[in-house]
C-alpha cells in the first residue's frame, strides 16, 4: 500500500482511490501504469479498463447485478477515475447518467418481473456500456425538446434524427435517445427513451469531435437513419416538449450535475499533483490552492449526501446540485488557472500535460444547464419559487 503520507501526491485524492480500489479493483493500477497521454488519445485503453473492471454497473442496484454505490461512492469513484484520466470520467459520467436515470424510471413504474430489469441486469452483468443522447448542451436548444423522432410502423417504431456530441459513441454497446413519439394512438406528441441495441442496422457514427482534448472520451456523431426498434425497447413518458421535468428526470440530472462536477474537481485535482511535486511552490501557495479545491467537493458531496439519505424534496436537491456544479465551475477555472502559473513556463512549455489539463477544465461549462439560464432560476427558488427546470 502507498505511503500517502510521502507519496508525491500526499493524501490528495487519496479516500477517492479508496472507495475506486474497493468498488473497482485493480483499475485505478491498471490506469497508473499508462502516461496520461496515452489514456486521453482516441482508442485508448481507459475505456476498455473501466469495462473490464466492472464500472458499468458501480450505480446498478446490487439485486441487479450491480454494485450498488450510493451517489456520494459514486461522485468519489468519478473524482479518482477523473484524476487518472479526464476522457474516461466524462465517458463515465455519461453512462451513470442513462443508468440511473433508467433505474430511477424502473423503480417508480415497474414491477420486480419486468422485462426492463432484466435489461438493466444485462448490461450490469455483462459489463455492457451505454452511451445517453443527452447532456451535452446545444447553443439556443432545450435539453427536454429531443431532436430524434420515433414515428409508430405496426409493432415497432420507426427512428431517426442524430445526436453530437455523444460520448462513448465508438464503445457503446447501447445507446439511450429521448425522442418525440409520432404515430401512436396513446402517446403521440410525448417524450419517450429508446434504448437501442449499438448493433442495429441504421445507427451510423460519424467522426464530429476535433480536438484532441477529451478525445479518448469518443464524443462524436450517431446518427439514426431510419431505424427499427421494438416497442418493447421504447420507454414512455407522460411529458411533452416544453413542459417542466418530473420528479424522475430531476433525479436523473441531479445525479448528472453531482458526477459532472466531482470529475472536473479530479481533473483539476490532477494539475494540483503536479504543483505538489514542485520544490518551487510553497506550502501557503499549495495550501491556499487545496483549501479551494476541497471546498468544492465538500459542496459536491453534501448534496450526495441528501440525495442518498431523502427523496423528499428532489427540487431542492437540484438547486443546491446546481449551486454546487457552478461553484466547482468557478473554482475549478480559478485554481488551475493558479496551478498551471505556479508550476511555470518552462513546466507548460516542457509538459504538454499542463496546457492539455488546462484546457480540459474548461469543458464543464459546456455542459447544461448555461450559466445564463441557470443562475436566475436559482435566485427564484431562494425567493420561494419552485425551480426552473426549463433552464435545461
Amino acid at each position: 500500500m502507498t505511503d500517502t503520507t510521502t507519496s508525491p501526491a500526499g493524501r490528495l485524492g487519496a479516500r477517492e482511490r479508496a472507495v475506486l480500489e474497493r468498488l473497482l479493483p485493480g483499475l485505478d493500477e491498471k490506469l497508473a501504469a499508462h502516461p496520461l497521454a496515452e489514456l486521453e488519445k482516441r482508442g485508448g485503453p481507459a475505456i476498455p479498463a473501466f469495462r473490464e473492471a466492472g464500472g458499468a454497473g458501480l450505480l446498478v442496484p446490487t439485486e441487479h447485478n450491480g454494485l450498488g454505490a450510493d451517489p456520494l461512492e459514486g461522485i468519489r469513484v468519478q473524482r479518482a477515475l477523473a484524476m487518472r484520466s479526464p476522457s474516461l470520467a466524462v465517458a463515465a459520467m455519461m453512462h451513470h447518467l442513462s443508468l440511473a436515470s433508467f433505474t430511477e424510471y424502473l423503480t417508480a413504474h415497474c414491477a420486480p418481473d419486468a422485462f426492463e430489469w432484466i435489461l438493466l441486469k444485462t448490461i450490469a452483468g455483462e459489463n455492457q456500456l451505454v452511451a445517453s443522447a443527452s447532456a451535452e448542451a446545444r447553443r439556443g436548444g432545450s435539453m427536454l425538446e429531443p431532436t430524434m423522432r420515433a414515428r409508430r410502423d405496426g409493432s415497432n417504431f420507426m427512428i431517426s434524427g442524430s445526436k453530437k456530441p455523444c460520448s462513448l459513441s465508438q464503445s457503446m454497446d447501447w445507446f439511450t435517445a429521448s425522442v418525440l413519439v409520432e404515430g401512436d394512438e396513446k402517446y403521440d406528441g410525448h417524450l419517450a427513451m429508446a434504448v437501442v441495441p449499438a448493433a442495429t442496422e441504421g445507427l451510423v457514427r460519424r467522426p464530429f469531435w476535433e480536438s484532441e482534448v477529451l478525445a479518448g472520451a469518443e464524443s462524436d456523431e450517431v446518427v439514426l437513419e431510419d431505424l427499427v426498434l421494438d416497442e418493447s425497447l421504447m420507454v414512455f413518458t407522460d411529458q411533452k416538449p416544453g413542459s417542466r421535468m418530473d420528479i424522475l428526470q430531476i433525479r436523473g440530472w441531479t445525479w448528472f450535475e453531482l458526477l459532472a462536477a466531482a470529475s472536473y474537481v479530479g481533473v483539476a485535482g490532477l494539475l494540483v499533483e503536479k504543483v505538489m511535486a514542485s520544490p518551487r511552490v510553497s506550502r501557503a501557495e499549495l495550501g491556499a490552492l487545496l483549501v479551494k479545491l476541497e471546498s468544492a467537493m465538500g459542496a459536491v458531496e453534501n448534496v450526495a449526501r441528501d440525495m442518498a439519505g431523502s427523496m423528499d424534496d428532489p427540487g431542492g436537491q437540484m438547486a443546491h446540485s446546481l449551486l454546487a456544479r457552478f461553484h466547482v465551475q468557478e473554482t475549478v477555472m480559478e485554481v488551475s488557472t493558479t496551478a498551471a502559473e505556479l508550476a511555470g513556463g518552462i513546466s507548460f512549455i516542457r509538459d504538454t500535460e499542463v496546457g492539455y489539463l488546462l484546457q480540459a477544465t474548461r469543458a464543464l461549462a459546456f455542459h447544461p444547464p448555461a450559466r445564463a439560464k441557470a443562475l436566475p432560476a436559482l435566485a427564484g427558488y431562494f425567493l420561494g419559487e419552485d425551480l426552473d427546470t426549463t433552464v435545461y
